[in-house]
């Protein structure tokens, strides 16, 4: 096959032989009637494919790859690549530079495009947001659009034979080599179900030779095999599927004329926070596989000039458009209906609630669900319904029946969007002590590697029905500053499935009445960490005591986003 392809400005262009040389019959004639000088710059360009390897998180050290390339000189006319590969590989054939793909995965929200359904589809983690993200992302472009020829690799689920994508929308493509399975469901392309190209070919070094690349650059993404607990089960059930596949490593990457093994760290392969970190390790492997790769490419064309060069991307304004855009349109995409259990903490009366809501499907931007609050006095059983988003804000509504209480209690939330960093809440309940609150918030005064601060300026409107006080101290004012403190800073620890950031929450409440100065103090400490489900789906986890002016103390535990 390589007889008859070659590459020309990264397009694939086949060559009838008979044609070819009456070409060169022309072409020998002219160069003899008008003899050129010999110049580096007219000699044939390199058909130089670069095979970017799966391996999740660690995938990110592609970008530096990308990096170290265009500063020596190195050019790219083919892109192939597995899971996360495939999705560098996408970007760059697009058109992205180095530093648009940086910015890419260093401020995007997987909240927007990720939803974990339950009961779960043919994975726990629903991906058509996602590839809606891309597709806007990618501008919709098929594989004949790109600028530089990109083959993502997948298993066809009916042949379970691994395929190199070239038909239909690139983001689909890369949707189906990086769908890993039980994770993510399936991706369906012309009546075929395709998984995750991990699973057969995880260097797809072989493809880049059947495509007919005359030099083949490939990046073999591995884990250190000293680092291996084999007391930890999610430990031992990644390093076996790890087993696996590498045992199909060897021959793919057979037809490589530079392999560059990159070791990673084991607890890292879920981490997408750390991009500038696998960025670095990327760019570092990169400079010092140089010498091999320019070797290799001289070896074909000993004339070769090496020029730096940068592919120009998106501007910083445009990029951000784009971003946006894509957000927008990935969280307006319509969501199958689901199941979503919670525990939260109501701060007004100070009890814990158990929750299940149903939502998205018909419900759209609706929630239907039934709560239970620990609390004879306030809490009890409950049914209520919500809307909003986070880019729209949100409103609940609710119908409770206390123990404690003859009458149901009824009431409403209202919360606006993020006006510079700044939310307006509000609050009414029929019946207790409070009646109503509201609230200015800004959740990161501060907002440090180590430590955010927040504060909240509250008025509170109190019943005189349900305690002994004069009319004029029936509004109050508060003030509540909150400390989250993390010990580790920006680091997150492995408990697979799960990214864990641990913390440390301090905080205090000061209100008084309006008419004079009473302060009355309330105090919350507690312990929690934020979690990352496979690195992407985040969730958390609290528990704390509140202890009031009377001396009371109030548990709380809280999951949930």
């Amino acid at each position: 096959m390589a007889n008859n392809i070659q590459f020309k400005n990264g397009n694939l262009i086949m060559f009838n032989p008979r044609v070819s040389v009456f070409v060169l019959l022309i072409f020998f004639t002219l160069s003899c009637l008008f003899p050129a000088r010999a110049s580096a710059s007219m000699a044939p360009k390199p058909a130089v494919a670069l095979v970017l390897g799966g391996g999740s998180a660690w995938g990110l050290s592609h970008i530096g790859l990308l990096k170290s390339l265009e500063e020596n000189g190195v050019p790219i006319d083919l892109l192939v690549g597995t899971s996360m590969g495939s999705i560098i590989a996408g970007l760059y054939a697009a058109g992205y530079s180095v530093d648009n793909i940086i910015e890419i995965f260093t401020s995007f929200d997987p909240a927007t495009f990720l939803d974990l359904p339950f009961p779960p589809g043919g994975g726990l983690i629903e991906t058509k947001g996602l590839e809606q993200y891309l597709n806007t992302l990618l501008g919709g472009k098929t594989y004949q659009q790109l600028s530089i020829p990109c083959y993502p690799v997948a298993v066809n689920l009916k042949t379970g034979a691994a395929e190199a994508i070239n038909r239909g929308k690139v983001s689909t493509g890369i949707q189906a080599s990086m769908s890993i399975p039980g994770v993510f469901p399936p991706v369906l392309i012309e009546g075929q179900y395709y998984m995750d190209g991990g699973l057969k070919n995880q260097v797809a070094a072989d493809v880049a030779a059947d495509l007919g690349a005359e030099i083949i650059i490939a990046v073999y993404l591995k884990s250190n095999p000293a680092e291996a607990d084999y007391n930890d089960l999610g430990d031992i059930l990644i390093r076996s599927v790890f087993t696996m596949v590498e045992g199909y490593v060897a021959g793919n990457v057979t037809p490589a004329d530079v392999l560059i093994e990159l070791e990673m760290d084991f607890d890292t392969f879920i981490d997408f926070h750390r991009v500038s970190y696998f960025v670095e390790q990327g760019y570092r492997a990169g400079n010092k596989a140089m010498p091999q790769i320019k070797a290799a490419i001289l070896a074909y064309d000993p004339a070769f000039e090496f020029i730096p060069y940068h592919q120009p991307g998106y501007g910083s304004a445009e990029l951000q458009q784009i971003l946006k855009e894509a957000e927008l349109t990935a969280a307006q995409l319509p969501k199958r209906i689901t199941l979503k259990p919670g525990l939260s903490y109501d701060h007004d009366y100070d009890f814990t609630r158990f929750e299940m809501k149903m939502t998205n499907g018909f419900l759209a931007l609706l929630g239907v669900g039934y709560c239970y609050g620990f609390d004879a006095d306030n809490g009890g059983h409950e049914v209520f319904i919500d809307w909003g988003t986070k880019r729209r804000g949100g409103a609940r509504f609710f119908i409770r029946q206390s123990p404690n209480r003859e009458k149901p209690t009824y009431g409403f939330s209202l919360n606006t969007p993020e006006l510079q960093q700044h939310v307006f809440e509000a609050v009414y309940v029929s019946q207790g002590d409070r009646a109503w609150r509201a609230s200015l918030v800004k959740h990161s005064v501060f907002d440090l590697p180590w430590a955010v601060a927040g504060l909240s300026l509250d008025l509170i409107g109190l019943r005189r029905n349900e305690k002994n006080i004069p009319p004029e101290d029936t509004l109050w004012s508060g003030i509540r500053p909150e400390v989250k403190f993390f010990p580790w800073g920006e680091r997150h620890f492995s408990l697979f499935p799960f990214l864990a950031r641990p913390y440390l929450t301090a905080g205090a409440a000061i209100t008084s009445p309006l008419s004079q100065y009473k302060p009355q103090l309330t105090y919350e400490a507690g312990i929690g960490t934020d979690l990352l489900l496979f690195g992407l789906y985040p969730r958390s986890f609290a528990v704390g005591a509140r202890l009031d002016n009377e001396g009371n103390v109030h548990w709380k535990v809280e999951v949930g986003h």
